[in-house]
């Protein structure tokens, strides 16, 4: 290889470098940007239970339009996933129709038999519902991950799970105080005496 072509090569082989660098910046200013315009969605109810929820859509979330029936329940989900088809950030609301008592901090020593840090603990009061909470983080697990809890009638709960594999604490929480701060529950006794724990089940299949 002469020379000149050498030269060609190195220049060539900068400008791609640089190339890179620029696409790179660029799509961490993205992410920041749509981090930072975080937008929720309309209500989500569900039906017969008065109780509904926003999650975050658009802007790089991929969201659920409505609440799907898993085992004991119902779920609710939203991905983040901008730059690849693998989240970053996932929000979970999980309906539980039959549900033990447990505190966001017992529900992760559950869950997860790898260690982690729990960074805090407190309550969130709603206009509706308290929820209480816990901060978590962790090398072996999400890296970030907040755990809520809010206590329903008729033994039922509402969980409320934010995960984020980046480390950004401060993103994972402003989503996690968002959706909190959208829950909307209404206490429908007149449907709970009349058809009972049982017959709201079957309504809700």
């Amino acid at each position: 290889m002469t020379d000149t072509n050498k030269v060609k090569k190195l220049a060539a082989d900068k400008v791609a470098l640089l190339g890179l660098f620029v696409a790179a910046l660029l799509t961490a200013r993205l992410v920041v940007a749509l981090k930072s315009a975080l937008v929720l969605s309309e209500p989500v109810p569900l039906s017969r239970t008065g109780l509904s929820v926003s999650v975050p859509t658009g802007n790089g979330w991929q969201s659920q339009r409505q609440w799907r029936r898993q085992a004991n329940g119902f779920t609710l989900r939203s991905d983040f996933a901008l730059v690849s088809s693998k989240p970053t950030a996932r929000v979970v609301c999980r309906y539980l129709l039959a549900a033990e008592k447990t505190t966001p901090l017992m529900r992760f020593e559950q869950e997860f038999e790898v260690r982690g840090v729990v960074v805090r603990t407190d309550l969130i009061h709603t206009d509706t519902l308290i929820v209480g909470w816990t901060h978590v983080t962790g090398e072996e697990m999400p890296p970030t991950m907040y755990m809520g809890t809010a206590e329903l009638p008729d033994n039922r709960q509402l969980d409320i799970e934010v995960y984020e594999i980046t480390g950004d604490s401060g993103f994972a929480e402003q989503v996690f105080r968002a959706v909190v701060g959208s829950l909307n529950f209404k206490d429908n006794r007149l449907l709970t005496a009349v058809s009972g724990r049982a017959g709201l089940d079957r309504e809700l299949l």
